[in-house]
Protein backbone atom coordinates (compact mmCIF):
# COMPACT_ATOMS: atom_id res chain seq x y z
CA UNK A 1 0.00 0.00 0.00
CA UNK A 2 1.47 3.48 -1.04
CA UNK A 3 0.19 6.46 1.59
CA UNK A 4 0.46 10.13 1.20
CA UNK A 5 0.15 12.10 4.62
CA UNK A 6 -0.72 15.39 4.62
CA UNK A 7 2.07 15.98 1.58
CA UNK A 8 3.07 19.20 -0.11
CA UNK A 9 5.31 19.14 -2.45
CA UNK A 10 5.70 21.95 -4.85
CA UNK A 11 2.11 23.14 -6.51
CA UNK A 12 0.78 20.24 -4.75
CA UNK A 13 -1.03 21.16 -1.47
CA UNK A 14 -1.95 18.56 1.30
CA UNK A 15 -2.12 15.41 -1.00
CA UNK A 16 -3.98 12.78 1.16
CA UNK A 17 -4.72 9.45 -0.42
CA UNK A 18 -4.18 5.79 -0.07
CA UNK A 19 -3.22 3.55 -3.53
CA UNK A 20 -3.71 -0.33 -2.85
CA UNK A 21 -0.46 -2.32 -4.41
CA UNK A 22 -0.46 -4.59 -7.27
CA UNK A 23 -2.05 -1.60 -9.71
CA UNK A 24 -1.11 0.72 -12.24
CA UNK A 25 -1.95 3.89 -12.06
CA UNK A 26 -2.33 7.12 -14.50
CA UNK A 27 -1.03 10.68 -13.40
CA UNK A 28 -2.96 13.05 -15.53
CA UNK A 29 -2.71 17.07 -15.08
CA UNK A 30 -1.73 19.99 -17.21
CA UNK A 31 1.72 21.50 -17.82
CA UNK A 32 3.29 22.49 -14.28
CA UNK A 33 0.87 20.66 -12.16
CA UNK A 34 3.22 18.73 -10.20
CA UNK A 35 3.13 15.18 -11.75
CA UNK A 36 7.34 15.06 -12.25
CA UNK A 37 7.76 16.00 -9.05
CA UNK A 38 5.40 13.32 -7.50
CA UNK A 39 6.74 11.18 -9.20
CA UNK A 40 10.29 12.02 -8.67
CA UNK A 41 9.43 11.68 -4.87
CA UNK A 42 7.46 8.10 -5.53
CA UNK A 43 11.17 7.25 -6.82
CA UNK A 44 12.93 8.61 -4.17
CA UNK A 45 14.34 11.62 -6.07
CA UNK A 46 12.50 14.56 -4.17
CA UNK A 47 11.84 14.49 -0.64
CA UNK A 48 8.03 16.45 0.34
CA UNK A 49 8.02 19.55 1.75
CA UNK A 50 5.99 18.46 4.57
CA UNK A 51 4.05 15.08 5.45
CA UNK A 52 5.35 11.71 4.60
CA UNK A 53 5.23 8.88 2.15
CA UNK A 54 4.68 5.22 3.50
CA UNK A 55 5.16 2.60 0.89
CA UNK A 56 5.23 -1.63 2.34
CA UNK A 57 4.46 -0.03 5.96
CA UNK A 58 7.99 1.95 5.60
CA UNK A 59 8.25 5.96 6.14
CA UNK A 60 10.22 6.53 2.82
CA UNK A 61 11.79 9.30 3.51
CA UNK A 62 14.14 9.80 7.16
CA UNK A 63 14.35 12.67 8.78
CA UNK A 64 17.05 14.53 7.20
CA UNK A 65 14.95 13.91 4.11
CA UNK A 66 17.50 10.84 2.78
CA UNK A 67 15.49 7.85 0.93
CA UNK A 68 15.65 4.48 2.41
CA UNK A 69 18.28 2.21 0.89
CA UNK A 70 14.97 -0.95 0.84
CA UNK A 71 13.36 1.54 -1.31
CA UNK A 72 16.16 2.03 -3.87
CA UNK A 73 15.92 -1.79 -4.00
CA UNK A 74 12.31 -2.01 -4.61
CA UNK A 75 12.09 0.56 -7.46
CA UNK A 76 12.42 1.02 -11.08
CA UNK A 77 12.49 4.01 -13.14
CA UNK A 78 11.45 4.96 -16.27
CA UNK A 79 11.88 8.89 -17.74
CA UNK A 80 11.06 10.44 -20.68
CA UNK A 81 14.16 11.65 -21.88
CA UNK A 82 14.90 8.52 -23.11
CA UNK A 83 18.30 8.30 -20.76
CA UNK A 84 20.22 5.67 -22.30
CA UNK A 85 24.42 5.67 -22.35
CA UNK A 86 25.43 6.01 -25.73
CA UNK A 87 28.57 4.09 -26.50
CA UNK A 88 27.09 1.23 -24.61
CA UNK A 89 25.16 -1.78 -26.21
CA UNK A 90 21.25 -2.16 -25.54
CA UNK A 91 22.22 -5.08 -24.13
CA UNK A 92 24.97 -3.24 -21.24
CA UNK A 93 22.20 -0.25 -20.83
CA UNK A 94 19.71 -3.15 -19.65
CA UNK A 95 22.31 -4.84 -17.53
CA UNK A 96 23.44 -1.90 -15.92
CA UNK A 97 21.25 -1.98 -12.64
CA UNK A 98 22.68 -5.27 -11.57
CA UNK A 99 26.17 -4.11 -12.67
CA UNK A 100 25.85 -1.92 -9.89
CA UNK A 101 24.34 -3.97 -7.57
CA UNK A 102 27.28 -5.98 -7.96
CA UNK A 103 25.70 -9.20 -10.09
CA UNK A 104 28.29 -10.99 -12.07
CA UNK A 105 28.41 -9.91 -15.82
CA UNK A 106 27.63 -13.46 -17.35
CA UNK A 107 24.35 -13.81 -15.26
CA UNK A 108 23.85 -9.58 -15.80
CA UNK A 109 23.97 -10.35 -19.52
CA UNK A 110 21.71 -13.77 -19.71
CA UNK A 111 19.09 -12.18 -17.39
CA UNK A 112 19.42 -9.05 -19.79
CA UNK A 113 18.73 -10.90 -22.61
CA UNK A 114 15.80 -12.75 -21.79
CA UNK A 115 14.31 -9.40 -20.65
CA UNK A 116 14.63 -7.79 -24.19
CA UNK A 117 13.72 -11.19 -25.79
CA UNK A 118 10.23 -10.72 -23.60
CA UNK A 119 9.79 -7.07 -24.66
CA UNK A 120 10.56 -8.32 -28.20
CA UNK A 121 13.70 -6.40 -29.14
CA UNK A 122 16.25 -9.35 -28.24
CA UNK A 123 17.75 -9.25 -32.15
CA UNK A 124 18.66 -5.76 -30.44
CA UNK A 125 20.88 -6.45 -28.01
CA UNK A 126 24.17 -5.58 -29.91
CA UNK A 127 23.15 -2.33 -31.34
CA UNK A 128 24.01 0.82 -29.91
CA UNK A 129 20.69 2.74 -28.80
CA UNK A 130 20.90 5.72 -31.45
CA UNK A 131 20.12 2.94 -33.54
CA UNK A 132 16.57 2.25 -32.05
CA UNK A 133 13.33 3.49 -32.85
CA UNK A 134 11.37 5.61 -29.90
CA UNK A 135 8.93 2.61 -29.32
CA UNK A 136 12.27 0.39 -29.15
CA UNK A 137 14.19 3.02 -26.62
CA UNK A 138 10.91 2.76 -24.62
CA UNK A 139 11.75 -0.88 -24.47
CA UNK A 140 14.92 -0.77 -23.48
CA UNK A 141 14.14 1.45 -20.72
CA UNK A 142 11.34 -0.65 -19.57
CA UNK A 143 14.21 -3.79 -19.60
CA UNK A 144 16.46 -1.69 -17.58
CA UNK A 145 13.66 -0.55 -15.05
CA UNK A 146 12.66 -4.21 -14.59
CA UNK A 147 16.02 -5.91 -14.47
CA UNK A 148 16.13 -6.07 -10.74
CA UNK A 149 12.47 -7.10 -10.37
CA UNK A 150 11.28 -4.59 -8.81
CA UNK A 151 8.19 -4.20 -6.68
CA UNK A 152 6.92 -0.53 -7.66
CA UNK A 153 7.47 1.24 -10.87
CA UNK A 154 7.70 4.99 -12.15
CA UNK A 155 7.38 6.10 -15.62
CA UNK A 156 7.06 9.81 -16.58
CA UNK A 157 5.64 10.11 -20.01
CA UNK A 158 6.80 6.55 -21.64
CA UNK A 159 5.00 7.63 -24.42
CA UNK A 160 5.88 10.89 -25.33
CA UNK A 161 7.04 11.36 -29.01
CA UNK A 162 5.25 7.95 -30.09
CA UNK A 163 2.60 7.75 -32.70
CA UNK A 164 -0.76 6.52 -31.25
CA UNK A 165 -0.89 2.91 -32.47
CA UNK A 166 2.59 2.66 -31.12
CA UNK A 167 2.00 4.44 -27.31
CA UNK A 168 -0.98 2.08 -27.41
CA UNK A 169 1.31 -1.03 -27.94
CA UNK A 170 3.49 0.56 -25.21
CA UNK A 171 1.03 0.94 -22.42
CA UNK A 172 -0.50 -2.47 -22.92
CA UNK A 173 3.10 -3.40 -22.97
CA UNK A 174 3.60 -1.98 -19.80
CA UNK A 175 0.34 -2.97 -18.07
CA UNK A 176 0.80 -6.90 -18.94
CA UNK A 177 4.49 -6.60 -17.50
CA UNK A 178 3.21 -5.26 -14.33
CA UNK A 179 0.37 -7.45 -13.75
CA UNK A 180 2.99 -10.57 -14.64
CA UNK A 181 4.69 -9.54 -11.88
CA UNK A 182 2.27 -8.51 -9.39
CA UNK A 183 4.12 -4.55 -9.36
CA UNK A 184 2.59 -1.35 -8.57
CA UNK A 185 3.13 1.04 -11.31
CA UNK A 186 2.63 4.84 -11.59
CA UNK A 187 2.92 6.53 -14.81
CA UNK A 188 2.71 9.89 -15.72
CA UNK A 189 1.18 11.22 -19.53
CA UNK A 190 -0.74 13.76 -21.39
CA UNK A 191 -1.97 10.72 -23.63
CA UNK A 192 -4.80 10.43 -22.48
CA UNK A 193 -6.00 8.16 -24.97
CA UNK A 194 -3.31 5.91 -25.11
CA UNK A 195 -3.77 5.20 -21.03
CA UNK A 196 -7.30 4.79 -20.10
CA UNK A 197 -7.59 1.69 -21.98
CA UNK A 198 -4.70 -0.18 -19.87
CA UNK A 199 -4.79 1.57 -16.23
CA UNK A 200 -6.63 0.38 -12.96
CA UNK A 201 -6.99 3.74 -12.06
CA UNK A 202 -6.50 7.11 -12.46
CA UNK A 203 -5.20 10.16 -10.40
CA UNK A 204 -6.05 14.13 -11.05
CA UNK A 205 -3.55 16.66 -10.30
CA UNK A 206 -4.38 20.34 -10.78
CA UNK A 207 -4.40 23.75 -9.24
CA UNK A 208 -2.62 22.20 -6.33
CA UNK A 209 -5.23 19.83 -5.47
CA UNK A 210 -5.58 15.68 -6.37
CA UNK A 211 -8.02 13.59 -7.03
CA UNK A 212 -8.42 9.59 -6.95
CA UNK A 213 -7.79 6.69 -7.46
CA UNK A 214 -10.73 6.54 -9.69
CA UNK A 215 -11.49 3.88 -11.97
CA UNK A 216 -10.89 5.01 -15.76
CA UNK A 217 -14.37 5.11 -16.71
CA UNK A 218 -15.27 8.04 -14.09
CA UNK A 219 -12.13 9.78 -14.76
CA UNK A 220 -13.74 11.20 -18.37
CA UNK A 221 -16.31 13.05 -16.25
CA UNK A 222 -13.19 15.32 -14.78
CA UNK A 223 -10.84 15.35 -17.91
CA UNK A 224 -11.07 18.71 -18.84
CA UNK A 225 -7.88 20.61 -17.97
CA UNK A 226 -8.20 23.53 -20.12
CA UNK A 227 -6.41 27.45 -18.69
CA UNK A 228 -8.91 28.45 -16.32
CA UNK A 229 -11.07 25.21 -15.71
CA UNK A 230 -11.10 23.51 -12.36
CA UNK A 231 -11.76 19.82 -13.07
CA UNK A 232 -13.26 19.18 -9.63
Amino acid sequence: MIEFNNLRLGPIMDLTMILPEGKLYALLGPTGSGKTLLLRCLAGLQAPETGSVVIHGRQLYSGDSKVTAAHCAEVGMVFDTHATLPDQTVLENVRLPLDLRGVEVEEGNDRAQVLLDELGIGEAAQKLPAELSGGMLTRLQLARALIHNPHFLVLDGPTAGLDPVTAARSMQLIARLLAERGATGVVSTHDIRSALPHVDYVLLVAGGLARGPLPPVLAGDVLDFSEGHRPW
